[in-house]
Formats: structure tokens, sequence, C-alpha cells
């Protein structure tokens, strides 16, 4: 049996191999891009390991549409739509990927990535055309992005997306308290914490929910189905939000669900996490 197993994962790995774009590997893990599909539904699409980290259509018409985890009805996309108050927005984001979510991007708008992995950046840049094409001023922090931002002056986001939890691999301290003070810092008083949660074997949200509690904040969930057509997956966010940009939110079309804090969901810091209190 277990040389069955071992056969069909080799096998599975090799064909995997086989039909890459392009395989590379450094520090921070394996990035692979294979091109899938045909026609007009042919798309790019990028992996860290086993987990996909992006996708573009490569048909030029629909090279802009946001894929994956980002779509139109996920938790990101509600909050970078709901919260268009003003006639420019400034977006923060923690994590890169494909750079799916600059497709969000209108003229005078300004995007800022934060992004700790530099092959990740090349290939963002090299193999997919989201940060070129975007209609946003984009402009990217190298390194961790905990470190850069206690560097930084306030950024004044609109919406601060935290794109770094759909792996099985856990940035505990991008959670904790000390994190949310942070983040709150470079926010508007109205704009939008957005947490990507989508995750196999861990519930995240109650961890979130307590630490916004911790401030005085609410959590709520969205929880998105994947649409073919679209090229998106299902997604879990959750989002931090003013009553103003919730009911902006939910105006859209999708009710926000309240997260309650978790009794044996203690608080996080930097000095005490449990994943073993999120396991689903």
């Amino acid at each position: 049996m277990t040389l069955t197993v071992a056969a069909v994962l080799a096998d599975a790995t090799i064909a995997a191999l086989r039909d890459a774009r392009l395989l590379a590997r450094n520090f921070y893990g394996t990035l692979r891009i294979a091109d899938r599909g045909g026609g007009e539904d042919r798309q790019r699409k990028l992996w860290n390991g086993t987990v996909i980290h992006g996708a573009q259509f490569l048909p030029p018409e629909r090279s802009l549409w946001p894929t994956t985890y980002y779509g139109e009805r996920a938790g990101v996309g509600l909050a970078i739509v709901g919260s268009r108050t003003r006639s420019t927005q400034r977006v923060g984001l923690i994590g890169l990927g494909a750079g799916t979510l600059a497709a969000y991007g209108r003229p005078g708008d300004r995007y800022r990535f934060y992004e700790i992995n530099p092959l990740c950046v090349e290939i963002a840049r090299k193999e997919f055309t989201y940060l070129r094409d975007s209609q946003a001023e984009v402009d990217m922090g190298l390194g961790d992005a905990r470190l850069s931002l206690e560097r930084e002056p306030p950024q004044e986001f609109d919406v601060l997306v935290v794109d770094a939890f759909s792996s099985d691999s856990i940035p505990v301290h991008l959670l904790t308290a000390e994190a949310l003070a942070l983040y709150l810092r470079h926010l508007k008083r109205d704009g939008v914490l957005a947490f990507h949660i989508t995750n196999i074997f861990l519930d995240l949200g109650p961890v979130i929910a307590r630490v916004a509690q911790h401030f005085g904040k609410e959590a709520y969930v969205v929880h998105s189905d994947g649409d073919d057509d679209r090229g998106t997956d299902g997604a879990t966010w959750v989002l931090i939000t003013t009553d103003e940009t919730r009911l902006a939110v939910e105006k859209l079309g999708q009710s926000l669900q309240k997260i309650q804090a978790r009794e044996r969901v203690n608080l996080w810091t930097d000095d005490y996490s449990s994943i073993l209190s999120v396991l689903k």
C-alpha cells in the first residue's frame, strides 16, 4: 500500500514538473508556473509549493479579471469596492502572489504591496501583467511587512489587505495584537482591514475576532463560492470595518456575519499563540 501511494505521488509530481513554464526555488520555498486550459479560458497559474498563489487569464480581454481568491464577490473585492467613498483610493497589500489585486486599481489610486520574497516580485513582474496593466500607481515594499510598516509614517490606507494565510504555513506575527495595532496606525478612521483566512486545517476567524475585540472593533466573515467562468475559487475573508464601510459592503449584496470571539481562543500576542486552539 505504501509503495502504491508513493508511486502515485511520484507520478503526480513528475506530471506537474513536466508542464511547468518556470520552476524556481529560494529560501522561501518553491514557485512554479504553468499555463492551463485553452482558448478564452487559458490561464497562467502560480503555485507556492502545492498551494495556488495566483492565476491570470491570458486572453487580453480577460487579463484584468481578478481571479482565484480575489473575485468581486470575495471579501476583499467587496472591501475595496465598498470603501470607494472618495475619488481616489489608497490600498495596502501584505502579500503579492501574482499581483492580482492590482486589477482593482483605478486612475489616481495608489496600491502599495509588501512582499518578503524577492523571487515572487520578479515573477509577478515578468510572468504576469497585473502590476504593469493596473490603472493605479503601484509600488513595492520588499521585506517583512511588519518591519516595513514599523519604519514607515502612517500610510492612511483606505483598505489594508493581509493576504498571508492561504497556505499551511501561518505567519503568526501578522495576526497578533501588536500587529493589529500597527495596521490600525496605517489605516484611515473609516478604512477596512481585510484578512485572507482560506485554509483547509485552521479556522483563524476567532483569532482575528479576539484581537479585534481587544481594540474595541468587530470582525465579520465573508464566504464566497467559486465561479469557473470568472476563474475564481471559494474563499474566506474576515473584514474589520467601521459601521459606515460595513453598510457600504452590504449594499453590494453581501451581508456580513459577525464572528464571536471564542472562550478557548485567547488573545494572540507576540509572546503567545496557540495553533491547537484553531484546528478545524
